[in-house]
């Protein structure tokens, strides 16, 4: 896919459940978006390192989900725009 960084690692990777065009990759580096079916990209979270998945809601795909490598989950609400870090579950 033309446009993700060279010789970086994709450690999630989704497309919007409403439009394939669009396509979330997660990396080290953040996460990052195509809306071309993944000719272009473009930084999402650059707030957002060491990611390991990425999640879309398929009810609603403004609503994203992110982890990282060391175990913290992201939510964004507005298709990647802000992002609030969720408290973890208590059992």
């Amino acid at each position: 896919m033309g446009g993700l960084p060279a010789r970086r690692t994709v450690h999630g990777f989704t497309t919007d459940p409403k439009d394939a065009q669009v396509m979330y990759a997660a990396m080290l580096q953040g996460l990052l978006r195509s809306g071309d079916g993944g000719r272009t990209w473009t930084s999402l979270s650059p707030e957002l390192k060491d990611l390991a998945s990425v999640a879309v809601n398929p009810k609603r795909p403004e609503e994203i989900f992110v982890s990282t490598t060391e175990g913290a989950i992201y939510q964004s609400l507005d298709g990647g725009k802000s992002w609030k870090k969720q408290n973890k579950a208590r059992n």
